[in-house]
């Protein structure tokens, strides 16, 4: 998770690797952040899916919903904005 911080703070993380981080994490913030960066880099909904532990549908329709507001404060925290 912690790596994957890092990554999301420096801007170099990979669609996969923000799967990694997803997996590997329950911060919302660093979750929120990674799921909002993963889909900016075209990152699947299947891989969102599997990342997260829930149905392709379940995991489109809460990236969908997220990214129509705006970063929540922990969300920028995560990313250092």
């Amino acid at each position: 998770m912690l790596h994957g911080l890092a990554q999301l703070r420096a801007g170099t993380a990979s669609a996969d690797g923000l799967c990694t981080t997803l997996s590997g994490t329950t911060l919302e913030g660093v979750r929120e952040a990674a799921v909002r960066e993963h889909a900016a880099q075209g990152g699947s909904y299947g891989a969102l899916a599997k990342a997260t532990s829930v149905s392709r549908v379940t995991a489109q329709s809460r990236r969908d919903t997220m990214l129509k507001k705006d970063p929540s404060a922990m969300e920028r925290w995560a990313t250092g904005s």
